[in-house]
């Protein structure tokens, strides 16, 4: 790890904190991203292992930018430990997957640091679920949102990033899907990915991510019933998770 620390707390420090609330709650109330009040998002709920800041801020851009392939192993035993320590909340769940990258001709980074962490995980998983790879490909680069407004990550998202998408070999009819990604800045990426799922048959998408931008804290407010383990979540979330039947995610 050459120095690099990472709290051991950090696996859990958000795990009753989904986003993803009710998108027909008031503004200001719930969750304070703007995909929760969209009822044209892909994913039904996203949970965060913690904030993109300090240990884990610096850990995943050594891992992304800096190609230090050694953390994969690292990353993939907190997000199994934290399913591990969730169960019930994930139970529902078929299969496992990441977003991906291109890495073909004129990539912008010649790996997919999504799809290492998704090989450490299938190596070391317990088996509770299927890992695959593939089941959303990329054919061709699209540009970085970094730095980008919402309304610029939205004309990306839309355009050149959902172009580049189209879905895996492997049927997905009526199968629950885990999709894992690195950083949700505000989400587009994932709800693009999200979204090809979808249309290739995916009932649910629920997004799980190493980390989040950080956001203004919500007050509390009274739960909606939930399906499954986000019932379990629900009871002591500081946000508002969706019932997961009726969150608004978008019809493929």
């Amino acid at each position: 790890m050459c120095g690099l620390v990472i709290p051991s707390a950090l696996a859990n420090r958000e795990a009753a904190a989904p986003t993803g609330s009710d998108p027909s709650a008031p503004v200001g109330l719930g969750c304070p991203n703007r995909w929760c009040r969209l009822p044209s998002r892909s994913f039904s709920v996203v949970y965060s292992l913690g904030r993109y800041e300090g240990a884990l801020r610096r850990a995943i851009t050594r891992y992304k930018y800096r190609g230090d392939r050694s953390l994969a192993t690292v990353f993939a035993r907190m997000v199994l430990s934290y399913l591990e320590q969730h169960a019930a909340w994930f139970e529902e769940v078929s299969v496992i997957t990441a977003v991906p990258a291109y890495t073909g001709p004129g990539a912008r980074r010649g790996w997919d640091h999504m799809g290492a962490l998704l090989a450490e995980m299938a190596t070391a998983s317990p088996g509770w679920w299927p890992v695959e790879a593939g089941l959303v490909v990329k054919t061709r680069d699209s540009p970085p949102m970094a730095g980008r407004s919402w309304s610029e990550r939205q004309t990306l998202a839309s355009g050149p990033l959902r172009r580049a998408l189209r879905g895996g070999a492997a049927p997905l009819a009526g199968t629950q899907v885990l999709l894992i990604d690195d950083v949700m800045a505000e989400g587009s990426t994932l709800n693009e990915v999200a979204r090809a799922l979808r249309r290739s048959g995916a009932s649910d998408v629920t997004g799980l991510v190493l980390a989040r931008a950080g956001w203004s804290p919500v007050p509390p407010v009274a739960s909606a019933p939930g399906r499954g383990g986000l019932a379990a979540a629900a009871a002591s979330s500081l946000l508002r998770p969706p019932p997961r039947r009726s969150c608004g995610a978008a019809s493929p």
